[in-house]
């Protein structure tokens, strides 16, 4: 897992995730307290300056992505509900 370092804007926070995507997530479900609109989230492997090589997610994106998981999770769990 790698170390990502993610800021919206407004909150920042560190944590390690398998991709930048992922990292994004995690930090929206666990330690940002909201969504921004019309946003974006910036995502990074070597700190919260500029770098040429940072991700950047508009709020858009991720939320759309991360409703897919949540019903992608939904669908498995109603297949499999012993899994809950």
């Amino acid at each position: 897992m790698a170390k990502y370092y993610i800021s919206d804007g407004v909150e920042k926070t560190v944590l390690e995730a398998d991709s930048p995507l992922e990292a994004c997530f995690s930090a929206i479900r666990y330690r940002f307290q909201g969504v921004p609109v019309n946003g974006f989230y910036k995502i990074s492997e070597m700190g919260f300056e500029r770098h040429d090589d940072d991700i950047m997610f508009s709020s858009d994106e991720v939320v759309s992505a991360l409703l897919e998981v949540m019903e992608e999770e939904r669908r498995k769990n109603e297949r499999n509900p012993e899994n809950e």
